[in-house]
Parts: C-alpha cells; sequence; structure tokens
C-alpha cells in the first residue's frame, strides 16, 4: 500500500511569510500541533510546531520572573526543518517506520517537484495497519476500528481490563475481573477508572469515524461488571467539528506514558487551568495544585507513598509481575524508568518527581462510588488526549491514592475535605530530542470480545 492512498489531501498549510499569529489561530481553529510551511510556489520550506509559536508568547507574572524578548512575528523565523519527506508512492510500512522513529505527528507528503499535496498522521497509518488484524472476529470494520482505538486507552500497569461484547449497533463494556491487580487495588477503582477512560476513548473514536454515541452507565448497577452499554448511530460532522475529531484520532494514536524527568520549562497556568477545564467537562473535578504549601505536602505524600509501596511485599512483588509481563499487556522496561517511580524498589533518595516546573492535577470526584470512578476515567481521557495534541506530556501517579493514610492526607491537606481524591497526575514537557518511547503493547482484539 502506497501513502498516497491513505494520506489527507487537500493538506492544510501555512507560509513562509504568515505572521505568527495567523499561524496560531490556523492551529487553534483546526485542531492540529503543526503544518506545513511553503513558499508562495507551494513548494515545501519547514514544519511549524504549535510547541514553537508559543514558546515565549505566555509572559510570566512572578515576581522577578526573566523578561523575554519579542517573540518573532512571521513563520519563517520559527519553523523547524522536516525530519522527513515522503512521496506519494512510498510504501507505507516505510511512512510507518519514519513515523514512529521521529517526534512529530505527522508529515507532509511531496510530489516530484517539492510541492506538498497532502498530510500523512499517524492515526491514518494506524487505522490501517490495525485493520489487516482481526479479520476473522465477525465485526464490522468500523466497530472493529472504533474497539482497536478504545483499547488504546491508558489503564493501571497496562493490565487492560477491560471487555466488549458488540450485538450490532450496541457495544457493551464490562470490567475484567482476572485483571484486577488484587493487592494494591481491592476494590476495584483503579480498574474502573481504567475502563472509564476506555470507555471515554471509544467515545472519542466514534466521533471521530462520523458516529454519535448515546451510554448508559451501570445499567446493571452498580455490583455489576457491565460497565456502560453504547448504542451507535451515523451523525454528520460540520467541518469544524470534523477537524476536531480527527486531532482526537491522532492523539489517541500517539498519546504514551513516558515517566522520563520533564525538562525544566514550566506549564503555563493557562495551559494548566484548560486541561483541568476539559477534563472537568466529563463529571469529574480536576484541580491544579498551584500553591507552594500545598504542592510541598504533595511531594510528601507521594514519597511517603513510594515509601511505602516499597516496603510492601507483596504489593512490589505484583506490580513487579506486570513489568515486561508479556507482548501484548503489562509495562515496558523503558516506561518504567523516571525519577522514584513506583516501580524503583530502592530507598527514596531522589524528590517524587514533582518538580517545580512540573504542572499537578488532582481528579476528584464528591462520593467514591463506582460511578465516579468511571467519570475519573473518562476526565483523565480527555485531559490526557488534550495534553497530547498540545505536546505536553501526562503522567498518574496513582500510588498515593492507593494507600489509605496518604490518600486520607491527600483529602484534608490538599483538597481541603470537600472531595474524595481518585488520581494524581504530573504534567510536564518532555525532551524534543529523546527518541520518543514507543506505545505501550496491546491484546489482540480478540482477547477483549465476549461472545
Amino acid at each position: 500500500m502506497r501513502v498516497a492512498e491513505v494520506m489527507t489531501a487537500p493538506p492544510l498549510t501555512t507560509t513562509t511569510d504568515a505572521g505568527v499569529d495567523d499561524a496560531l489561530a490556523l492551529l487553534g481553529h483546526h485542531h492540529v500541533t503543526s503544518l506545513p510551511v511553503v513558499d508562495a510556489t507551494g513548494r515545501l520550506q519547514g514544519l511549524l510546531h504549535e510547541v514553537d509559536v508559543i514558546r515565549g508568547r505566555v509572559p510570566h507574572q512572578a515576581p522577578g520572573a526573566p523578561s523575554h524578548s519579542t517573540p518573532p512575528s512571521v513563520v519563517a523565523d520559527v519553523m523547524a526543518p522536516v525530519p522527513a519527506r515522503l512521496g506519494p508512492d512510498t510504501d507505507l510500512a516505510t511512512a510507518a517506520d519514519l513515523l514512529g522513529s521521529s517526534s512529530v505527528t505527522s508529515l507532509p507528503v511531496v510530489d516530484g517537484r517539492g510541492h506538498v499535496v497532502g498530510v500523512l498522521s499517524r492515526s491514518d497509518v494506524v487505522g490501517v495497519l490495525t485493520a489487516a488484524h482481526d479479520r476473522d472476529d465477525g465485526l464490522d470494520p468500523l466497530v472493529r476500528r472504533l474497539l482497536q482505538l478504545a483499547c488504546r486507552a491508558p489503564s493501571v500497569h497496562n493490565t487492560q481490563p477491560w471487555l466488549w461484547r458488540v450485538d450490532g449497533p450496541v457495544v457493551e463494556l464490562y470490567a475484567d475481573p482476572a485483571r484486577q491487580l488484587r493487592v494494591s487495588d481491592p476494590d476495584g477503582r483503579n480498574l474502573r477508572i481504567s475502563c472509564g477512560a476506555a470507555l471515554h476513548h471509544l467515545q472519542v473514536a466514534a466521533r471521530g469515524l462520523g458516529q454519535a454515541c448515546t451510554v448508559e452507565r451501570l445499567p446493571s448497577g452498580p455490583a455489576s461488571t457491565l460497565l456502560a452499554r453504547v448504542t451507535l448511530e451515523p451523525t454528520p460532522e460540520t467541518p469544524d467539528g470534523e477537524a476536531e475529531a480527527r486531532a482526537d484520532l491522532d492523539a489517541i494514536t500517539a498519546r504514551v506514558t513516558d515517566r522520563r524527568r520533564f525538562t525544566s520549562w514550566e506549564v503555563p497556568a493557562p495551559r494548566l487551568e484548560h486541561l483541568a477545564a476539559v477534563g472537568a467537562r466529563e463529571g469529574c473535578a480536576v484541580v491544579p495544585v498551584v500553591d507552594e504549601g500545598r504542592r510541598h505536602r504533595l511531594e510528601e505524600l507521594v514519597e511517603q507513598a513510594r515509601a511505602l509501596l516499597s516496603q510492601d511485599p507483596e504489593v512490589r512483588a505484583e506490580q513487579q509481575a506486570w513489568v515486561q509481563r508479556s507482548a501484548h499487556d503489562g509495562v515496558p522496561v523503558p516506561a518504567t524508568e523516571g525519577p522514584a517511580t513506583r516501580f524503583d524498589d530502592r530507598p527514596v533518595v531522589d524528590p517524587g518527581g514533582i518538580d517545580r516546573a512540573d504542572g499537578v492535577l488532582v481528579l476528584a470526584t464528591p462520593t467514591d462510588e463506582p460511578l465516579d470512578h468511571l467519570r475519573a476515567g473518562a476526565a483523565l481521557s480527555r485531559a490526557w488526549l488534550t495534553a497530547t495534541t498540545g505536546l505536553l506530556s501526562m503522567v498518574p501517579l496513582s500510588h498515593v491514592v492507593e494507600r489509605p493514610e496518604t490518600r486520607r492526607a491527600l483529602q484534608d491537606d490538599v483538597l481541603g475535605s470537600a472531595l474524595v481524591p481518585q488520581l494524581l497526575v504530573r504534567v510536564g514537557w518532555q525532551e524534543s530530542s529523546r527518541e520518543r518511547l514507543a506505545p505501550s503493547p496491546r491484546r489482540p482484539l480478540a482477547d477483549v470480545l465476549v461472545r
């Protein structure tokens, strides 16, 4: 298969002499994170990345913060080199390798004269390559694609604790009790948060593929393993809606859990507040922790939870059992690396990974019932996809809420006892020069289908 059969055409581009503010508006309006840059004749000159446009354009307001010079005014001054060029006749497998080895989520497609004729994104490649699998499952191709995208959701220890049952346009989501972490998650809270993220991924994928969702949560009650029933129906999309939905599809395929230390570049407060706001739309409070005193207390609790975890042989054995567990699930060894991660059982000597520049979000709910857990998972999914589109990285720190003593202290000392904490999330910028981590493996679709 060739790139021309998959690419998006005609492409959305900007020009070298365009104003940076105009290009920024174009990025935001179409919900994309990068644009090919062309000259007056349409020939490719570079790539414009959202992160390069916003860098230095949000003023620091803290006392003594460094001043910045006037930011560049035209695209030519901020565009980046193109890491790789694709032609319409490039083999799709080669294109997939190039996308996987670069930090960008899409690459321009250029004809023999150097003119940009299309754009190929990771989601384009994933959609084609995954369609080659699971063809004997009897599913409608659209539903198969939806489930493949839903199963890209984050889950605790990459346990993927979900099952799906399909009956025509109705898709049911079940918890998989066999994948519950019995020691660290005896009540199944993290399991349901993971399933809530998968449910939201399904909704996002459905919208991106032209389907409306009617969702009934806990249709058989909170004690049942049936967590949701989703009815699909085709729906027309507006051009603006299509652009946003496509950005979400790209984010699903680009999202990874990268626990490595973030850069020292602070997450601007408006960006953190935006993540909190979009996450809160899913029915879960998302609280940015910006107060110095509360941040300090939060870091103490992160370290206390990790110390308690490292001293518990049953918890340690359970989580180590999920490191490099198989080719289809568990946490790959490269994804365990980071500052004082829960997978490091050495004594605590390094601060808990919450540096001064890191953004911190707490997902919390009014009560602590199964429906709250599903909504927390949806909020995590929504905030994470939005962060990925904005080139931000997110790392859940679930161990703080797994230990009863640190969870109570988090509720009392950081949230003021008003809400029940469900998850702590670290937000920041990854080094752009680092090799990108590969997405964690996923179970074959046949393994998560209930007949």
